[in-house]
This record gives C-alpha cells, sequence and structure tokens, in this order.
C-alpha cells in the first residue's frame, strides 16, 4: 500500500514539474513576444504619424472640400426646378381688374443648353483640382516622413553618444584607481590623481548632457510621429511616451547605397507631389482661360413654366375666378459691350497661367541643385565616415599602448589622460560621420519622394 501511495506522489511530482516548466516557456515567449512587438520600426513610426497628425488631417479634409465643389459644378449641368405660392391682399380693386384678394402658384423648370463650354471647363478645372488636393497630401506626408525619419536618427544618435560617454566615465575610473594606488605607494604625485579626477568630472557632465538629449531626442520624436498629446493640464504634457527600449534601430547597421544625379534626377521630376501640384494648378488654369472666353459666345436657355391665378378668394376650389397658363420659352442672348471686362478677364486668366509657369521653372531648379548638393554631401559623409572608422582604430590602439607604458613606468598620467580623451573624440566623430550617412540619405529620399 505504501509502494502504491509513493508511486502516486511521484507521478504527481513530475506532472507539477512538467506543469511548472510548461508555464515557465510560455511565460518566457509571451514575454519576448511583447518585447519584440513593442520594438516600433521607423517605418511602422512613420505610418503611425500619417495616421495621427493633425496636418494630414487638414489636407485630407481640404481634398474632400474639393470633391464636394466636383459635385457642385456637376449641379449646373442639371435643370433647375422652382416652385412659389404668392398671397396678394388689397384696400380696393385696381384698375387693371386686380382684385383685393388674389393668389398665385407658380413653378417652372429652367436649362442652360448653351454657354460658351463655360460650365464644361470650371468642372474640368475643379477636377484637376481634386488631384490638386491629392499631390498636397502625398507631399504632407513625405515630408513628415523625413521629419520623423530625422527624429528617429536623433535618438539614435544620443543612444549612440551617451553609449561613448559612459564608456569614457569607466575609462576614467580604472585609470584613477591605478594611479590612486601608484600615489599610495610614492610612485606619483598627487597632482597625477587630481587630473584625473578634473577630467572625470568633466566626463559625468558630458554624460548627463548626452543624457538630456536622449530625453529631448524621445520628446521630438513622439512630437513627430503623433505620440506626443498636449493637455489643458499643466501637470503634465506627455499623455504618452516613447523609451528607447521600444525602437529597433537595426535599419542603421546597414549603411545605405550611394546613387548619382543621372539616376536620381528623372525620379525627382517625376515624383515630386509638390511639383506635380504645381503642373495640376498650371492645367486647371488652362480651363480657366477657356472659361473665362465663354462670356464671348452666346448664351441659350430654356425654360418651362406653369402658373395659377385664383382671385376674391384664397381657396383653391373658387375656380371660376382664376386661370392657367403653361409657358415653354428659349431665350438666347449676348453681351456686345460691357466696358471690355470680358477680354480683361481673359487677360487675367492667361496672366494667372505664366505666373505657374515661372513657379515651375523656378521650383525645378530649386529642387535639381538641392539634389546635387545632397548628393556632394553624402559623398564627403561617407569619406568621414571611413576616416573616422580608422580613426577610432587608431585611437584604441593608442590607448592600449599609453596604458601599457603607463605600467612600465614609461609614459605619463597625462600621456593616459591624452589617449582617453583622443578615443572618447574619435567615437564622437565615427557616430557623427555615421549619422551624417544617413541623415544626407533621408534627405535624398525625401526630394525623390521614395519614402
Amino acid at each position: 500500500m505504501n509502494k502504491y501511495f509513493n508511486n502516486i506522489m511521484q507521478v504527481k511530482k513530475v506532472k507539477t514539474f512538467v506543469y511548472l516548466f510548461m508555464i515557465t516557456i510560455f511565460g518566457y515567449a509571451f514575454i519576448l513576444s511583447n518585447s519584440t512587438l513593442q520594438a516600433q520600426t521607423l517605418e511602422e513610426l512613420q505610418k503611425q504619424a500619417f495616421e495621427k497628425r493633425d496636418i494630414v488631417k487638414k489636407y485630407l479634409t481640404e481634398l474632400e472640400n474639393k470633391k464636394e465643389k466636383v459635385k457642385e459644378q456637376k449641379g449646373a449641368f442639371m435643370p433647375s426646378l422652382d416652385i412659389g405660392y404668392t398671397v396678394n391682399i388689397l384696400n380696393h380693386d385696381t384698375i387693371m381688374g386686380e382684385s383685393k384678394e388674389n393668389d398665385t402658384f407658380q413653378s417652372a423648370i429652367s436649362w442652360n443648353a448653351f454657354a460658351g463650354f463655360s460650365d464644361y471647363y470650371k468642372l474640368k478645372a475643379a477636377e484637376i483640382m481634386t488631384r490638386y488636393s491629392i499631390e498636397m497630401v502625398e507631399s504632407t506626408r513625405q515630408d513628415i516622413c523625413l521629419n520623423v525619419a530625422l527624429r528617429f536618427l536623433e535618438v539614435y544618435t544620443a543612444l549612440e553618444n551617451l553609449k561613448v560617454a559612459e564608456d569614457e566615465i569607466k575609462l576614467y575610473n580604472d585609470r584613477l584607481r591605478q594611479i590612486e594606488l601608484k600615489f599610495k605607494v610614492g610612485v606619483l604625485k598627487k597632482s597625477d590623481v587630481l587630473k584625473v579626477k578634473v577630467e572625470r568630472d568633466n566626463a559625468i557632465q558630458t554624460e548627463r548632457k548626452v543624457r538630456a538629449a536622449v530625453d529631448k531626442s524621445l520628446n521630438q520624436l513622439a512630437r513627430e510621429s503623433g505620440i506626443l498629446i498636449n493637455k489643458q493640464s499643466t501637470n503634465s504634457l506627455l499623455n504618452e511616451s516613447l523609451k528607447s527600449s521600444e525602437l529597433d534601430f537595426s535599419l542603421f547597421q546597414i549603411l545605405p547605397q550611394k546613387s548619382d544625379y543621372h539616376t536620381l534626377e528623372p525620379l525627382l521630376i517625376k515624383n515630386r507631389s509638390d511639383l506635380n501640384a504645381l503642373k495640376q494648378t498650371l492645367e486647371a488654369s488652362e480651363m480657366g482661360i477657356k472659361a473665362s472666353k465663354a462670356a464671348l459666345y452666346p448664351r441659350a436657355d430654356i425654360s418651362l413654366s406653369y402658373s395659377s391665378h385664383t382671385r376674391d378668394d384664397f381657396f383653391i376650389e373658387s375656380m371660376e375666378n382664376s386661370g392657367d397658363e403653361v409657358r415653354c420659352q428659349t431665350t438666347i442672348s449676348m453681351n456686345l459691350f460691357d466696358g471690355m471686362q470680358k477680354y480683361s478677364k481673359v487677360r487675367q486668366a492667361k496672366f494667372e497661367k505664366k505666373g505657374i509657369q515661372h513657379d515651375i521653372i523656378e521650383l525645378e531648379s530649386t529642387l535639381k541643385t538641392a539634389l546635387q548638393n545632397t548628393l556632394i554631401e553624402a559623398e564627403v559623409a561617407f569619406d568621414n565616415l571611413a576616416v573616422a572608422a580608422a580613426g577610432t582604430k587608431e585611437a584604441e590602439e593608442n590607448l592600449r599602448v599609453t596604458d601599457l607604458g603607463f605600467e612600465q613606468g614609461i609614459g605619463t598620467s597625462s600621456d593616459v589622460l591624452d589617449a582617453i580623451y583622443n578615443l572618447s573624440r574619435a567615437r564622437f566623430n565615427e557616430i557623427n560621420a555615421h549619422t551624417q550617412v544617413f541623415a544626407n540619405d533621408f534627405q535624398i529620399k525625401r526630394l525623390t519622394e521614395s519614402f
């Protein structure tokens, strides 16, 4: 019996262990999955910004307004229906035979058959301006993508600088312990210890500034991505906040590819939304010229009206004193002279078109120059990165050799401090060069609208 009971207890212990093991595995998997989900990439932040930013909602609202204007303009091709009812009360019958009390019911359908194609060109202009709003929405999206990318890069740069600043403090602390030991045995002077402490304190101040830069860059990224929500209360300005651990910086592990001007220029001319928006405006101005010329043509209107007149009584049953009238009317009219206003409006539309053409030429020149200069800066950034990477290796080797000489009594404490300073400066330079490479790449993507 005891043996059977012991077997049951062993089976229960094994089951309990298996259950605990499975719970632990699932718990770790859940934590890892959550941490993976929380790591936001640049593309996710850009998409989130486009969905949340009010500036985008503003242009989307303007787009909807343009669509409504198209619907309004389409109404000009439809007939117009009007109805009216009039009641007259006079103190006596008129000489023309109008009774003291009478009422009139009127209804009319009118339709413009021809107006020099003015309505047609106005509709085309409204449709073109809708495409203009679409281009402006895309231009705004590209601006937001660039700003988010630059803020994302600032966070990465600040974090990398923080690592260098923290490593610099560790180097000073390690060397301070060594120098203090040599000072206690009388090998070094008190001034040697103080020199290291001064440099260590300066490094601590630098580390605090860099840590503050991390927080500020996170706030800027939160603002650009739409996470930062201002409250009316002064107690808190952040409803949500980003953390550096929630960001995926794997993008910066692989350097972007170099590009040449002849490859990128066609993309710039083809993709730039602001340039395409101006071209849409130019096309709309051409429709405006044709619409303004409509005033030089005759106008034809067709109308069908019905009216019912009732006298002496307000009630419709009084038909013995009533009359009905149905009238179909066609009117052709043309203005022969209006003080040359028609011709002035046509010339104004042509001048507006010329102004837009000049804007397009100026914008193309500005964008091409910006692309050329950015490519020059990109080339310099790649070269500086190669030099900075080599400088970092040289500074690391210099610190190793200096430490070795100091341990053997050949070097001085000043040599060690200079080596640490040079290493930190070389690392900062490499980070800045690495950052500049990606900053230029983001600028090129914005110029060619490749986000």
